[in-house]
């Protein structure tokens, strides 16, 4: 999870860690991956092959290739950074709008109903990607369409609210119990 924290880092709060990061597919990316090698490589590249073979046009198919591949890495930005986390306070939902605007949702634990994912078609269903979506206690709910493993991020969200509720459940009763503790030494004291 290291290169997860330092992409994510400005979102977390002061020693919140990230457990899980649900991300889009990789098939996501073959579109733009698709026109990048066409229109960036295939087209410029084969009009200097069959007679353009000139050295400004030589320069302007390499100034055309590394603008398309630069587009193509803002797109494996935008794939990889539109993503769900969750985290050792809650969930963290992010929408990167280029670099220089960003979007997160943070939702606790305690608001979270639950996680569904919804796997639709022959080639969702083949390589394992569909809609995780999550469920607040408000009605309301937020997801990210071509997510990753939905069954596994679903099953892994309820797994880490359930260690974390146990968990502050346990620390509510020793405060409790603390608490209850004091109360009784202060009616003891003040009542002789």
């Amino acid at each position: 999870m290291g290169f997860e924290w330092i992409f994510f880092a400005k979102h977390l709060e002061r020693g919140e860690t990230i457990l899980f990061a649900i991300h889009r597919h990789w098939i996501q990316l073959l579109k733009p991956a698709l026109a990048v090698g066409f229109f960036g490589f295939l087209i410029p590249w084969t009009f200097y092959a069959i007679g353009f073979s000139t050295d400004v046009f030589f320069w302007g198919a390499v100034a055309w290739s590394a603008l398309a591949y630069a587009v193509f890495l803002v797109k494996v930005f935008e794939w990889y950074a539109n993503s769900i986390l969750i985290t050792s306070a809650g969930v963290l939902q992010i929408h990167w709008k280029g670099f220089f605007s960003n979007h997160a949702s943070r939702v606790a634990y305690e608001n979270v109903e639950g996680g569904e994912y919804e796997i639709k078609g022959f080639w969702s269903s083949l390589l394992r990607y569909g809609t995780f979506t999550v469920r607040l206690g408000s009605g309301n709910h937020f997801g990210l369409h071509g997510a990753q493993s939905p069954a596994h991020a679903e099953e892994k969200l309820m797994e880490l609210q359930e260690a974390y509720l146990h968990d502050k459940n346990k620390k509510d009763v020793v405060g409790l119990k603390s608490l209850l503790s004091d109360l009784a030494v202060y009616h003891l004291k003040h009542k002789e």
